[in-house]
Parts: C-alpha cells; structure tokens; sequence
C-alpha cells in the first residue's frame, strides 16, 4: 500500500499531466482531472473514500479484537497455519500493528480528496447529504484513531494535492477534532437518515470519551433504536474466525483472568461455532462465530441499539434509571433483565460486559477498556488480559493498552513528531 505523502504526489502529477498541452495523450484508458469534473466524478470520489472507509474499518476491527478480549490466537487440532503470536501485548506483537494510524490515515484522505470535487460538483438537493456522510466518515476514523492510538499520534491529512502534516495529539485533543467534523456532518445532513444515525451515535461515543455523560445522552437522543448505518461489503475474507487457517484466530474466553466469557456465556448476540480442539489446549475447544462470517458482511458502525447504550451509561453515571434500558434492549433477543449487582464498579462491569456483547466486533472493545482506565480508574491489569496465556506456550500477556505509530517512519516525513507514544 502506498503512503499517505507517496499518494498525494500521484495525485499531483496525474493533475499535472491533465493540464499540460504536451503530455495529453490519445489513451482512451487514461483519466484526467477534467474527465472527473463533473457531478459523475464527485460521486465516484464519494464512493471510492467510503470503499477505502469500509475496506480500511474492517482491518481496524480485527486489529482491535487481538489486542483485546475478544479473539484469542490459536488453531483447531491438527491444522497447518501455525503461527503463535498471542496477543500478547508485547512489543513485537505491537509493532506489527504498527500499520493501524496509516490505514486509518489513508482512509481519511480520500474523504479529504472527494469534498471539494462534492462542493463543486454535486447538485444541491445531494450535496448536503454526500458531504455529511463525509464528515461523519472523517470524524468516525479520527475518533477510531484517538481511542486505539496512543497519545503524541499525528493527525496528517491532505489539501490541494499536497500533505498537511499535523503535530502530536493527546486522546481528549484529537476527540475534539472528531466532534467538530461530526457537527458539520449534522450540519450538512437533512435526507439521509443512515447519515444522520453516523453523526449523532459517532458523536454520543465521543463525548462518552471525554466524559461528558449528558451531552452524550443528548446527541443520541432522537436516534431510533432501529437505525444503523454500516459499511458497505468489507471484501475481507472473514471477520468471525470461520476460514481456513483463518489468521490463527478463535474467540476469546475469559482471556488473561479478566476478559469476558464471550463463549462460556453462550450468548444469542455472540453465535457460536465449534473449530475444534485447540492446537496449543487440547483439551479445550476452539469456537469462532458465524457473526461476520460472509465476505460481504457489513459492519454495523453506528446505530440505535449503542444509542440506547450510551443513554444507558449516562444515566447511570447521573443516578439515573440504567438497568431499565439495558433489559429492554435484552428482550429484544429473547434475554432474561439483568440482575443489579448493587455496588458502584459492578454495575459499572455490568454495563460494559452489555455494551461489549452487543457492540461485539464492531471496533469498540479497545475504546471502552481504554475508557475504563480514563474514566473509571480502572488499573490495566483489571481491564486487559495479564499472567500466562491460556495457549499452553507460557508466554505472557504484555503490558501495551494501545496501538503504537510508527514513530521512525512519521519522523522521517513529518517534522513535527520529535518523540513516540507519550504513553500507553
């Protein structure tokens, strides 16, 4: 994959090429910029940065659910991909995921290259529309970013064909900067109710983040539960652990002493499949889920079911009614009502084992744990998995509750990152 500051030089000389007498040629094959400027080629602009979006999201979600509780690295008995690298946290594990800012960041880009040729071109009864999905898409990946990425991150992007490099962002600073897109996204919004559903959930979770409870609340508040707005078919091979060899991966269970029972629980929003028994535990079956098991599964990014989440984490952090929402969403799938634990931290565990079952591979596992340290103040080691990893090899889980960035390759380029992750 090509950089972020290769791309932008592309673009720049196929511009070039497009304007210049002497290098027009009679290549039918070719495209110009002026071949694009018209209405056609702003939604072909539109469509590619929400293909990128969904492609690059999807990435995102299996990068989250390693690092986390919820996919766990091993192979039924006797397969031939073997390859133990645990999400172990530890810093070669972590430096493989070293890619996730410039797969997000590539993302982004592209919504940065489709909104002019959007503003110039699109007609106006769509144009308030297609920019809203695009500044909900802009503010979805930089709020994807500011909960998985550690602190000192840069947020580079793109302007006139030319790179714009940002400085080192903290977690609340880099939010901020999400909220702000995803209120123009509302802003420009007024047709498209998927669009309106990205906005408002993106931006609930958002000041979830920053603590805000009751703006949170707020923003989701006109969302239908029955609202979502997902991305378009991932095309990646498999998002359940159903495939072969399938990257090493089944569910987690209880990983680390402190990971949900995502499998033991046998819960109807978590469908199971048995794989096996585990290369590394024989004694121990492996399971995957059929949820995300089709190569045109589409992610659920936004929709009313977190909306009534956060409503619910609101009202319990105000002394609100909490537990009744969460039962009611729980009938939904045939669920018996929660039983109140009746501490302050166990409802608080309470809620979240709820958002992380429903919310399951979608992206959030990382951000609300990251949450639970922020917000909480919770310890790592009673969010993320520790000790020995149940893989039978005896290696331990690490300490990393963050993806780190490339630090030596955004040096090389970008002039105002002078230092790494200031912390994980």
């Amino acid at each position: 994959m090509l950089k972020l500051r290769q791309l932008a030089g592309v673009v720049a000389i196929v511009t070039v090429a497009g304007c210049h007498g002497l290098l027009e040629v009679s290549n039918p094959t070719l495209i110009r910029s002026s071949d694009i400027a018209n209405a056609s080629g702003a939604n072909a602009q539109r469509l590619n940065a929400t293909s990128w979006f969904s492609s690059n999201i999807a990435m995102t979600v299996q990068d989250v659910a390693y690092l986390t509780d919820e996919w766990t690295w091993d192979v039924p008995s006797g397969a031939t991909q073997v390859n133990y690298q645990p999400e172990l946290r530890d810093s070669q594990g972590m430096e493989v995921n070293a890619q996730h800012l410039p797969t997000l960041a590539y993302a982004l880009w592209q919504t940065s290259v489709a909104m002019p040729a959007i503003r110039a071109y699109t007609p106006d009864a769509l144009q308030g529309d297609f920019l809203a999905q695009m500044y909900g898409i802009r503010g979805y990946l930089i709020l994807q970013m500011a909960e998985d990425l550690c602190p000192g991150f840069p947020l580079d992007d793109v302007a006139d064909n030319h790179t714009v490099y940002g400085g080192p962002l903290t977690t609340d600073s880099a939010i901020t900067i999400a909220v702000q897109a995803l209120d123009s996204a509302i802003k420009y919004a007024h047709d498209s109710s998927r669009f309106v559903t990205l906005a408002h959930v993106a931006k609930g979770r958002a000041l979830l983040d920053l603590g805000k409870y009751t703006e949170a609340a707020a923003a989701v508040a006109n969302i239908p539960t029955a609202a979502e707005y997902r991305t378009e078919p991932t095309g990646v091979i498999s998002m359940s652990g159903i495939c072969d060899g399938c990257y090493n991966t089944g569910l987690g269970n209880r990983e680390g002493g402190t990971g949900l029972p995502f499998v033991s629980a046998n819960d109807p929003r978590i469908p199971l499949v048995p794989l096996g028994p585990r290369n590394t535990n024989p004694s121990d079956t492996l399971y995957a889920t059929t949820k995300g098991s089709d190569q045109d599964f589409r992610i659920v990014l936004a929709s009313g079911i977190e909306a009534r989440l956060i409503e619910a984490e609101a009202a319990l952090h105000n002394g609100q009614d909490w537990k009744s929402i969460l039962d009611s969403l729980r009938a939904t799938v045939g669920l018996d009502p929660l039983v109140d634990p009746g501490t302050a931290d166990g409802r608080v565990d309470l809620l979240y084992s709820e958002r992380a079952f429903w919310l399951f591979m979608t992206g959030r596992r990382l951000g609300d744990m990251r949450r639970l340290i922020r917000n909480y103040g919770r310890t790592p080691d009673s969010v993320f998995p520790t000790g020995t990893w149940l893989g039978g090899t005896g290696a331990q889980y690490g300490k990393a509750t963050a993806f780190p960035f490339n630090f030596a390759d955004e040096h090389r380029f970008n002039p105002y990152i002078t230092t790494g992750c200031t912390t994980r």
